[in-house]
């Protein structure tokens, strides 16, 4: 058919209500700290915030107090009021004992934690379900991701370092991974990388944290863990991978994994930085000396 022919019509229908415009209601959403990302719809009554496990609202930031504010919400009303904390809560820059809130008034209650407040309807909770979702967990394989591990892991080390417990470090990445793309293509590739997570979730702690830290690297964040405790996981967690039949179309193709272990423990490292670097140093050394091993400072100093 010619372009003569070509009917190009607008269809004519009536645009009623858009679906989701309702009556908005009271939120804060968390701009940093531990929570960062996460959207609270307040609810009419009162929230309490802080680090406690009884706070309606628990904020593992350990420079907050256990119960640190609470926002009452009266009528869609949305009032702030600091609870006696330690460090204070401050509305858009001051401190305050209690003040009405408004559109875009942010609370600060720590260095990292600052909230921001504002009414939303049903859209800008799903769109904002949806941006939460992307940020923080990795669409292949579900781990989270490497943004929210590097957030997660300078809260993590700051209370090591305060608490003086011990924090250990697993990095680990699949042998010859290459090969399984250009042998059997990227959709195998992405296959085994989701087997290799579902693994790995059924053997870590519900408090762990296991993210995608690159292309075919992964990281577990284990706190209150000490060295040999990490390394008999991440030694388990290797002979799980070599030995499980991972078949993708009827093709087996077998994978191994190379991992450091690092640990926190009486001030041996300055920063979080040195522990990843000094995770990542240790799969090096497995990946140069044979790989599917577990490299780490207890294991070679012995």
């Amino acid at each position: 058919m010619g372009i003569e022919g070509f009917k190009d019509e607008t269809v004519v229908t009536s645009i009623g209500a858009l679906e989701g415009i309702s009556e908005k209601e009271p939120a804060v959403d968390f701009l940093g700290g531990p929570s960062m990302g996460q959207q609270i719809i307040l609810l009419e009554g009162d929230v309490v915030v802080g680090r406690s496990k009884d706070a309606n609202i628990v904020v593992e930031d350990e420079a907050i107090s256990r119960y640190h504010f609470k926002i009452k919400v009266r009528e869609k009303i949305a009032t702030v009021e600091d609870l006696n904390s330690t460090n204070g809560t401050y509305v858009n820059g001051m401190r305050i004992k209690q003040q009405v809130l408004k559109t875009n008034d942010k609370i600060q209650i720590s260095s990292a934690t600052v909230l921001r407040f504002s009414y939303v309807d049903t859209i800008d909770k799903n769109s904002h379900e949806r941006f939460y979702e992307m940020a923080l967990y990795d669409p292949v394989t579900t781990a989270h991701t490497k943004r929210y591990f590097l957030d997660r892991v300078q809260h993590e080390f700051a209370h090591s370092s305060r608490r003086n417990l011990p924090l250990s470090l697993i990095i680990f990445d699949l042998d010859f991974f290459k090969k399984v793309n250009d042998t059997h293509g990227h959709p195998a590739g992405d296959f085994i990388l989701q087997k290799v997570s579902e693994t790995t979730k059924g053997m870590i702690r519900r408090e762990d944290i296991f993210a995608r830290y690159g292309g075919e690297e992964f990281v577990v964040l284990m706190r209150d863990t000490e060295e040999d405790d990490a390394v008999a996981l991440a030694d388990r967690l290797r002979k799980k991978i070599a030995t499980s039949e991972y078949a993708f179309e009827s093709k087996r193709i077998p994978v191994t994994v190379s991992i450091g272990v690092a640990c926190v423990k009486d001030s041996n490292f300055k920063t979080y930085d040195e522990l990843i670097r000094a995770a990542d140093e240790y799969l090096y050394f497995s990946k140069s000396n044979g790989r599917n091993r577990v490299s780490a400072k207890a294991l070679l100093t012995s």
